[in-house]
């Protein structure tokens, strides 16, 4: 789905927190190895590897694997597979990993594979480290400029179906700890929140709506009085969306 605009989901999908990736490039350790499953356009891929780590992105869709390897042009050391993370296979003599991460992916794997593959996939010592931005709050206005407000009661009336609303992805974050399976020789896993923010202009906002996959499914006009509305109030609020984000780690050490 989201390889239909591949560059649209790069141009407008959030990064993600320097303190979180100084942390997970921590565990990897210096010059360490790491797979990025799901890794998308490689927003975290680049991020890992302009820390030092060398490694594999897994990638399902064609357009954002490519543009993965675009976007990792000039790092050395890494190579972007086009797979499925469930029927992938490393090549001869390199799947052993000091890191094991998905950001914002792990949700789309198969349970009854993807915490045993990881773990197999794993250095003794190794980490396995998941992530998800979500917003900082359910609805909630911490500027208290009424932007959150007004948004939501757009949503109302547009599409109510649509549960993010002003937050986009204001679901909670998937559980990972949950789909461990016992038997697996993972530590007590490790729980961490970043907080940070990220200022939107009112087209930055809507591309960012438009990657969204509860958005993408709406009829096309609905979609696009949404993102209209949605645009036309964020213009006459100043031109400016401060909106706050919470990055959640998972992460567990194999034992």
């Amino acid at each position: 789905m989201f390889g239909e605009d591949a560059d649209l989901y790069d141009q407008a999908r959030p990064s993600y927190p320097a303190p979180l990736i100084d942390d997970v490039v921590a565990m990897a350790g210096p010059s360490g190895r790491a797979l990025d499953i799901g890794c998308g356009t490689g927003k975290a891929t680049v991020l890992l590897a302009g820390r030092g780590l060398s490694g594999v992105g897994v990638e399902a869709d064609p357009a954002m694997a490519e543009l993965a390897r675009r976007n990792l042009a000039g790092r050395p050391g890494w190579h972007i597979d086009v797979s499925d993370f469930e029927t992938w296979q490393p090549s001869e003599g390199t799947g052993s990993f000091d890191l094991v991460c998905s950001a914002q992916a792990w949700h789309w794997l198969d349970p009854a594979v993807r915490a045993h593959k990881a773990h197999d996939l794993l250095k003794q010592g190794g980490w396995l480290a998941l992530w998800w931005n979500r917003p900082a709050g359910e609805s909630d206005d911490p500027d208290g400029d009424g932007i959150a407000d007004g948004i939501n009661a757009i949503y109302a009336e547009v599409a109510p179906e649509i549960a993010a609303k002003a937050g986009v992805g204001s679901k909670p974050a998937p559980s990972a700890a949950d789909d461990i399976p016992a038997g697996l020789s993972f530590a007590e896993p490790l729980h961490k929140s970043y907080l940070w923010s990220k200022d939107y202009t009112p087209d930055e906002w809507v591309e960012l709506l438009r990657t969204q996959s509860d958005h993408r499914l709406l009829p096309a006009e609905q979609l696009g009085e949404l993102t209209g509305r949605v645009r036309r109030f964020l213009v006459a609020k100043g031109g400016v969306y401060h909106h706050h984000y919470v990055c959640r780690l998972w992460a567990a050490q194999k034992i």
